[in-house]
């Protein structure tokens, strides 16, 4: 069973190949039809968020407001019209070796502790953005990183 991504996940991967110039023309096709009904379902402020996904120095900012003015709770016509443009970029970067590396697992952290900050079991990574204000100690534990190449090659 393939791992559960969110919507905002999936259109920061089509971004990640989009960007990226070796990345095949109908990977890049698929992300732009998404990403532009995505803006039409949500408005100009969703639309706002996923030009900022594609800028990494924005991407931060983008994800967090895709989230506030999208979110993956959608109602059933929104779902129906997403669906199948969802499917065809997840299979878009199955076929794209090139997009599928380009797209890798980004895992980001804000965290705030009193006391100790405990991140535990993190794996197949290929970016770890922590950002940790602790009163004591922080702990990382079982951190296995993706390093993106076939171990078999």
């Amino acid at each position: 069973m393939p791992e559960p991504f969110t919507l905002t996940t999936l259109l920061l991967a089509g971004a990640a190949a989009a960007g990226t110039e070796a990345v095949k023309e109908g990977t890049k096709d698929a992300y732009r039809k998404l990403k532009d009904k995505v803006g039409e379902l949500f408005g100009p402020k969703a639309a706002k968020a996923l030009v900022k996904l594609e800028d990494a120095g924005t991407q931060t900012e983008g994800s967090k407001e895709l989230e506030r003015y999208v979110g993956d709770n959608l109602d059933p016509d929104e779902a129906t019209q997403i669906q199948p443009l969802v499917d065809a970029l997840v299979q878009a970067l199955k076929d794209d070796t090139v997009g599928r590396s380009a797209a890798h697992a980004r895992v980001g952290l804000d965290i705030e502790a009193g006391g100790n900050a405990l991140i535990r079991n993190i794996e197949g990574a290929r970016e770890v953005v922590a950002k940790v204000k602790a009163g004591q100690d922080v702990t990382i534990d079982g951190l296995r990183m993706d390093t993106g190449r076939d171990p078999g090659k």
